[in-house]
């Protein structure tokens, strides 16, 4: 996060410019979709698109230009996470973790807090995420937190499930599970909050996702109020099976340049099943 301005000035200006948060960053309305009941994520010939799974008919489809840098991304970004990167051969085949909805913040001033475990490609440029969110994204959202499943991909196009509304304390399991390989080497992955009907993300058509990650992410924080009321969320039971079966993890530590508060990160433990990374905020 920048520390030689407001993040909080900066968010503003950007949604006062019509602008919608995203994990990831800033971006203009146009590419951001979200993705509502019978619809999924599929790309073809590079460029993603929304289709209705009952027709197969592209009922949107995305310009194929790259989504533009903008300075309010300077706001935040990722302040502290975890880093697993398969090179074990074999795809990862499911990547389940568990964590509690945390205490709301005290202060509420149009901040974003993401917290999310996520599926990337090697260049870092597509991710796939079942992401916990306080705060007005381009799933909705509000003074509250909520859930969606978030598929960001190379070219910066946004794909979300509508938010929903969830309580401080209850329990949330966020799965991404591979659920075919084709020829070409692309995958069809889903995305969703386990029992958890409306988060369901299918994205069919992509590469292979070979990062794994436990991350806090946020915008527009400009004092530690403005993060939950807790000292770290834990996330735990982590779980993630390359070909079906568990995988050797050796999670990486990662923290923002120059935190801004207490933002880092801990790992509790690489046992798998049943690891754990602290966030700390």
């Amino acid at each position: 996060m920048a520390q030689n301005a407001s993040n909080s000035a900066l968010l503003k200006n950007a949604l006062a410019r019509g602008l919608v948060n995203t994990p990831g960053g800033f971006r203009r309305p146009s590419f951001v979709h979200v993705v509502r009941a019978g619809q999924s994520v599929v790309k073809r010939g590079g460029v993603s698109h929304l289709m209705d799974m009952a027709t197969a008919a592209l009922s949107e489809g995305p310009a194929s230009q790259v989504a533009p840098k903008d300075p309010a991304d300077q706001a935040g970004g990722w302040s502290a996470w975890a880093t697993w990167n398969n090179q074990t051969g074999t795809s990862i085949s499911s990547f389940a973790t568990t964590w509690s909805v945390p205490t709301a913040p005290a202060r509420h001033d149009g901040q974003l807090v993401y917290l999310f475990n996520g599926l990337q490609d090697p260049a870092g440029s597509e991710i796939l995420q079942p992401v916990l969110q306080w705060g007005v994204s381009g799933a909705g959202g509000g003074n509250f937190w909520s859930i969606a499943s978030w598929h960001v991909d190379g070219k910066g196009q946004a794909f979300c499930t509508p938010a929903i509304p969830v309580q401080p304390g209850d329990k949330l399991t966020g799965v991404m599970t591979q659920v075919a390989v084709f020829n070409d080497g692309t995958r069809n992955y889903n995305c969703q909050f386990q029992g958890v009907a409306g988060t369901s993300l299918m994205a069919l058509g992509l590469t292979e996702l070979t990062a794994a990650e436990e991350t806090l992410e946020a915008y527009g924080v400009d004092s530690a109020d403005a993060y939950p009321a807790t000292p770290f969320t834990a996330m735990a039971q982590i779980e993630i099976q390359v070909g079906g079966n568990p995988a050797p993890l050796n999670w990486t530590p990662y923290t923002m340049q120059n935190p801004l508060f207490a933002e880092h990160t801990t790992i509790v433990s690489n046992a798998n099943p049943g690891g754990g990374v602290s966030l700390f905020y």
